[in-house]
């Protein structure tokens, strides 16, 4: 691929985001913050909140101006993420998986991006790719016919499928000597029916349902092998010409899970710094908290964990965009790194909002308070598949020291 951006351009997209971008998900912190309540109780954020981040612009960032987007960063992406996690975990994390869905979409020839942009500047993707990747029943049966397969399957944790407009979905499909090969296929919302199925404690709103599919059919001009979106080998005719349809296919489906962490980690410190000073720790002698040691030792730790968790997203984030701005594709090693910044990330943030708890009191653990819905936003969103840290280092570690099948694991 040709780099067609100044080495000057590279540095500036690199290190820096989109200001303004950012500044229109931070003035929905009131609203969203107001409606919060609403959406976990409902298990659905609401249709304000959706409504304005739609019509902030914020639900298709890396898309293409070609395609009515603002062609932003990765990096003015996940700053924008943290904000509206800031306000609401649920908000953020919908927000951050139809992004990256959304992206994901522009890796796909031309003729599928039409059908999913022509005429709709504002299309939504959602997407599940790995509902159980061991059994090929339940990643999705595609039966293959004229043109291309017939799918079947059932998607569960499907965050953002009530905004979107489209799926990307996993399904199993023919390879190249025969053998059954994961891709993704592009699905139409109206293919698809909703199973209620997200009863959970944390992220309540995000509504992460079951989509059920069941015979329908998808042409070829519309899915893609893992294999070739994990090693950069997309459809699309426009990489040569824009950065972001060069970008690395997992690290954009990876860095977009801790920026909700991020925006939860600084929402708790938000509250903690207005409400501790002042309190009295009880059973001391210390009257108001801005007093007490054990609570300039934990305060100055999470502000400490969420700075380094911000950083290594942002450097995670800058790797993306300066190999996209070259027109190179990450190696194993950068791609791993990527994976493993991201889980580190979101556990030094998962314990900085748990030693706030614990500054806080057993009183931030009311079902219906501030802090309780923030430690459980967190908590839940910490276990998603790709943001277990462990499976992160074990990746990075093998790869740095040569072991035999390094790369056991896809990044």
């Amino acid at each position: 691929m040709t780099d067609t951006l100044s080495p000057a351009a590279e540095t500036t997209r690199a290190t820096g985001y989109d200001a303004d971008i950012v500044a229109r998900a931070t003035a929905l912190h009131d609203l969203i913050r107001d409606e919060a309540a609403q959406g976990n109780e409902a298990r659905q954020i609401t249709p304000r909140v959706t409504d304005a981040i739609d019509e902030a612009g914020l639900f298709n960032l890396m898309v293409p101006t070609r395609l009515g987007g603002p062609s932003a960063s990765a990096r003015t992406m996940i700053e924008a993420l943290i904000e509206l996690g800031r306000a609401d975990g649920s908000a953020g994390w919908s927000a951050a998986l139809v992004n990256a869905c959304t992206w994901f979409a522009v890796t796909y020839g031309e003729k599928a991006q039409q059908d999913l942009w022509a005429g709709h500047p504002q299309t939504k993707v959602c997407g599940i790719f790995f509902p159980g990747m061991t059994r090929r029943h339940e990643l999705g049966t595609g039966s293959k016919v004229e043109g291309g397969y017939v799918l079947t399957g059932r998607y569960p944790y499907a965050s953002g499928s009530a905004v979107a407009d489209w799926a990307t979905l996993g399904m199993m499909v023919d390879g190249p000597n025969g053998e059954p090969t994961m891709a993704l296929g592009l699905v139409e919302a109206k293919d698809w029916t909703v199973e209620d199925t997200w009863f959970t404690l944390g992220m309540r709103g995000t509504g992460s349902n079951t989509l059920v599919v069941e015979d329908v059919f998808i042409p070829d001009h519309r899915i893609q092998t893992f294999e070739n979106l994990s090693q950069g080998r997309y459809a699309t005719p426009f990489a040569e010409s824009e950065p972001n349809s060069r970008a690395a296919f997992l690290p954009v489906g990876t860095v977009i899970l801790a920026a909700p962490a991020i925006g939860l980690a600084k929402a708790a410190l938000d509250y903690s710094l207005g409400k501790l000073p002042t309190r009295s720790v009880g059973y001391t002698v210390y009257t108001e908290a801005r007093n007490s040691p054990t609570h300039h030792i934990a305060i100055a730790q999470a502000a400490s964990n969420i700075d380094a968790a911000h950083l290594l997203l942002g450097r995670a984030c800058d790797d993306i965009d300066s190999y996209a701005a070259r027109g190179q594709y990450p190696d194993d090693r950068a791609r791993s790194r990527m994976r493993m910044d991201t889980g580190h990330a979101i556990s030094l943030c998962k314990d900085a909002i748990d030693a706030l708890m614990t500054a806080n009191g057993a009183g931030a653990f009311a079902q219906e308070g501030t802090l309780g819905r923030i430690w459980r936003d967190a908590n839940t969103g910490a276990r998603h598949a790709f943001a277990t840290p462990e499976i992160g280092k074990e990746v990075y570690g093998r790869l740095l020291l040569g072991a035999d099948d390094a790369l056991t694991i896809q990044v």
